[in-house]
């Protein structure tokens, strides 16, 4: 059978997974002519990649989503800035994440609970309003926005703002306008006017003593501290892929439930399953579906050669549906699997995704209300309507009525 994929064709975006499993059973290592990229799909070669921060550079993170310029041994020019934390490698990386880290604590995000639950409780409060209500647009999407922007200590009238410019964002760089390029798309222009707000913010937290992560990050501590522009790029890098990757994991878990009665069922009767939903969803229907990387090297990976420079694009969600890992059954969602090898959803070593803990908070809470509310309507969308992205995956909408 002959294999025709490319990461960036909106051919996939309505069910990627039977092509991912043709790839990992005939073209585990591929070639994807249109993108000039490299294609990994199977789990060991996929945590190969991501766990080798030596020989797969996440420069590419950069160069391949904004199409900005790289140097091919990876280096910076003299006085260039550091690159930010997701297209970093140790030990620039290793200085940057020790640095957020202390945004990230344990007892920091436990702290951050009550203000979740009290998000959420508002936006759901807003489903009872009208016979008809969409999970995704009123509860999915404003919830992350609004945490990561309480938690920045963003200004409430700014939110709409934020979310604003991450669609843009994500259109631009993984959307149906990235092929006009970061500037033309929009995307350029949203990042500046984002960057240029949180440069104000940055600014007044130089002078203030608050509490909020943006002062945790800028203050120094044991002589390391992120300079603002670090500290803008970083906020971006929140409002862009927290929020996004959060939306589409709550959506995606709602919709996972209610394609699978018999599961959602048990889940009503016994809330502590939620716990079990989030990781299959996680699993099942990751809210980002892969990540880039360049060989620094040439690199022999799944006995194919892939030379020195090569960007290649590696298939998480595939690697999570990797028979040879999960079984069988592995493209069936049941929240009693037990896996020897964990989920990719948010990564694997280094790079391991720093806001996953407050995901899968934010996740819970919104699941907590939403089972009981769900349980007692019916679903009117018919036909799926996914986001603008090829890279993350998620519902633009679910809309329900009360049965």
């Amino acid at each position: 059978m002959e294999i025709r994929y490319d990461p960036f064709s909106p051919s996939f975006r309505e069910n990627p997974y039977p092509a991912y499993q043709a790839l990992r059973r005939s073209a585990p290592v591929y070639w994807a002519e249109q993108s000039e990229m490299w294609v990994i799909s199977r789990y060991d070669d996929v945590v190969e990649c991501l766990k080798d921060t030596e020989r797969w550079s996440s420069d590419a993170m950069a160069s391949v989503l904004t199409g900005s310029t790289r140097r091919s041994d990876g280096s910076m020019p003299p006085g260039a800035p550091r690159p930010s934390v997701v297209a970093s490698d140790p030990p620039v990386h290793s200085v940057l994440r020790n640095i957020v880290n202390r945004g990230f604590t344990p007892r920091r995000i436990f702290a951050w609970k009550a203000e979740i639950e009290k998000t959420v409780d508002g936006c759901v409060a807003s489903l009872k309003e009208s016979r008809q209500f969409d999970v995704v647009q009123q509860v999915a999407i404003p919830v992350p926005v609004m945490v990561i922007a309480q938690v920045l200590g963003v200004e409430p009238e700014r939110y709409v703002d934020f979310k604003r410019w991450a669609t843009i964002i994500t259109q631009g760089m993984n959307g149906s306008r990235r092929h006009l390029g970061f500037e033309r798309s929009g995307a350029a222009a949203a990042s500046i006017e984002m960057s240029e707000y949180l440069g104000v913010m940055i600014a007044r937290r130089r002078t203030e003593h608050a509490d909020d992560l943006l002062s945790v990050l800028l203050r120094a501590s044991d002589g390391e501290v992120l300079t603002p522009r670090e500290a803008i790029e970083f906020a971006n890098l929140l409002l862009f892929a927290g929020t996004e990757t959060t939306a589409n994991l709550i959506g995606n878990a709602v919709h996972a439930l209610l394609d699978h009665p018999q599961v959602f069922a048990r889940v009503e009767k016994d809330p502590a399953l939620i716990a079990a939903v989030v990781e299959e969803t996680l699993r099942w229907a990751p809210p980002v579906h892969y990540l880039f990387r360049r060989a620094t090297a040439d690199v022999e990976i799944g006995g194919v050669r892939i030379p020195s420079d090569s960007i290649v694009a590696i298939l998480i969600a595939s690697a999570n549906r990797d028979e040879r890992v999960f079984g069988a059954d592995a493209g069936e969602f049941r929240i009693d699997r037990r896996a020897e090898s964990p989920h990719l959803a948010f990564g694997f070593g280094a790079h391991f995704c720093l806001g996953a803990a407050l995901a899968r908070l934010e996740t819970m809470v919104a699941l907590e209300r939403l089972v009981p509310i769900v349980s007692r309507a019916r679903r009117v969308t018919r036909r799926l309507q996914y986001i603008d992205s090829l890279q993350f995956r998620g519902l633009a909408s679910l809309e329900m009525e009360w049965a």
